[in-house]
């Protein structure tokens, strides 16, 4: 009898600490709502006034998922002006989990090429303007134990002093002691087909885009969320997973690509996983 008992007191032992390292494993996943191309407007063009109600779909899929963060990558508003930014502040306040976002090239202007620098709208005032309204353009935080790392890439190659305090920011964010995952998250991808691609208008610029990649690789970054592409694309790049949401706004090809945002299931160890969930028009 004494037998028995002490194999029913195990085996209940047994089920309550499975149960609780089930809980425990559980509790360390992360859900991140990757959010892309807003292009917030009051415009009245093609698919425009869309936009609006295609952002409040995303927020009730994001909410119904019970995600624990949202992160933005850019292209919150169709050209940066203020009403525009104040319309994008007041929508997002329906999200019920934080929100963190980072500007886009249609929030300060288009990348600077080398020779083509007249081809642009961006300038250090437009990146200013953004900082007085919205808060930094690139900044690390921590949320359940994961360093989220935001960077401003439509800067990226510019030049501009606030390029140069970024660098300098992110060389010593990524040189302090890791304890857990970080994620850096913006609106350009580095690379669409490969890290040594030529340039391009969905990328970022080579140059920068050599030194940015040596930075996440030496400070163990594992993953790199962004958008601008208006579809979903997923790359691996030595042991670096870089996840592309499609976008609130409009798809491209118009017509062929839904809609929608990506579910980011991130767990305190193992593999982040990445789904694009479309939503009705």
């Amino acid at each position: 009898m004494k037998l028995i008992c002490c194999a029913v007191v195990i085996a209940i032992l047994g089920a309550a600490a499975s149960a609780q390292t089930a809980a425990t494993n559980f509790a360390t996943v992360t859900r991140i709502a990757l959010v892309s191309d807003t292009h917030c407007t009051r415009g009245d063009k093609e698919e425009q006034p869309r936009y609006h109600a295609r952002l409040d779909k995303v927020m009730a899929a994001a909410n119904a998922a019970q995600v624990d963060l949202v992160l933005i990558a850019g292209d919150l508003t169709e050209d940066g002006k203020p009403e525009q930014l104040s319309d994008f502040r007041n929508q997002i306040s329906g999200f019920k989990a934080p929100v963190w976002f980072v500007p886009g090239n249609h929030d300060l202007g288009n990348k600077i090429i080398r020779g083509k620098e007249k081809d642009t709208a961006l300038n250090a005032f437009r990146v200013a303007r953004f900082e007085m309204r919205c808060g930094p353009s690139f900044f690390s935080r921590t949320h359940a134990g994961i360093r989220i790392i935001g960077l401003n890439s439509p800067i990226f190659g510019s030049g501009f002093r606030r390029e140069n305090t970024m660098w300098r920011f992110l060389e010593k964010e990524l040189a302090k002691p890791r304890s857990g995952r970080t994620i850096v998250f913006m609106h350009y991808p580095p690379f669409t087909k490969n890290p040594a691609e030529p340039s391009e208008y969905w990328s970022i610029e080579p140059e920068p885009r050599r030194r940015l990649l040596k930075l996440l690789h030496e400070g163990g970054v594992d993953t790199v969320l962004s958008g601008h592409l208006h579809r979903p694309l997923t790359n691996r790049s030595e042991g670096i997973l870089f996840v592309t949401t499609g976008p609130v706004s409009f798809g491209l090809p118009k017509g062929k690509q839904p809609q929608g945002w990506t579910l980011v299931t991130v767990p305190a160890q193992g593999e982040v996983k990445a789904a694009f969930r479309p939503i009705s028009d």
